[in-house]
C-alpha cells in the first residue's frame, strides 16, 4: 500500500482550491439586483443614492434596462428622482435603446415618468430621440429596430415615434448640410 506525501506544491494548489471555493458564492452575490438596488434606495434616499452607488452597479443597471429587461426598465420610475445629471443621461439613453427589444414596458414606463415632475429625467421627450454617440450606419440600424418595434407597440407608441421620427430627419437634414459645405478641392481655380 501506497502512502501518498503531499508537496508544497499539493498544499499550495488545494488552498487556491478551498479559497476560490470560499470566495465564489461572495463574488456572484456582488452584483447589484433590482432588491439590493430597491434597498439602496430605501437606506439612502435622494440625498445618498446616486453617490453610493458603485459604478460597476449603475453600469450593470444601465445594461439590463438597455437590453429590454422589464423589471429594469420599471426600475427607471424609481431611479430619476434620485439620480445626478450625468445618470439622467445615461438612464435616458438606456431608455431609448431599451425600446428596441421591449417598446411595451419602456412607453409604460416612459409614461410614469412624463407624470413626474424629476429635475432632470423628462420621459418621453428625451428618451424617445436617439443619442447622436454611435456612427451613422449603426444609429441608423438601432433606429430602424426602434422603429419597427414601436410600430408593432401600438396606439400607445404614436407620440414616441413622431418624435423618433423627426429626429431622424432633422438629423438627415443636418448630415446633408454637412456633407455639402464641404468644399470641393478638386476643380482646379
Amino acid at each position: 500500500m501506497a502512502t501518498a506525501i503531499n508537496t508544497g506544491s499539493d498544499i499550495r494548489h488545494q488552498v487556491k482550491r478551498l479559497a476560490i471555493l470560499l470566495l465564489f458564492p461572495a463574488l456572484s452575490f456582488a452584483a447589484a439586483t433590482i432588491t439590493t438596488i430597491h434597498e439602496d434606495i430605501q437606506r439612502y434616499g435622494a440625498a445618498g443614492f446616486s453617490a453610493h452607488l458603485s459604478p460597476n452597479d449603475w453600469q450593470l443597471t444601465l445594461d439590463n434596462i438597455s437590453s429590454g429587461k422589464s423589471e429594469w426598465i420599471a426600475l427607471a420610475v424609481d431611479l430619476a428622482p434620485l439620480v445626478n445629471q450625468q445618470q439622467a443621461d445615461q438612464l435616458t439613453t438606456a431608455l431609448y435603446y431599451s425600446l428596441a427589444p421591449n417598446a411595451t414596458a419602456t412607453l409604460k414606463t416612459l409614461a410614469a415618468l412624463d407624470k413626474q415632475h424629476n429635475r432632470y429625467q423628462q420621459g418621453t421627450a428625451l428618451s424617445c430621440l436617439f443619442p447622436l454617440d454611435k456612427s451613422m450606419k449603426e444609429t441608423v440600424r438601432v433606429y430602424h429596430d426602434t422603429r419597427l418595434s414601436l410600430l408593432d407597440a401600438g396606439p400607445q407608441a404614436a407620440e414616441c415615434l413622431w418624435l423618433l421620427e423627426g429626429w431622424m430627419e432633422q438629423v438627415k437634414a443636418e448630415n446633408l448640410l454637412k456633407n455639402q459645405s464641404v468644399p470641393d478641392n478638386h476643380h482646379g481655380g
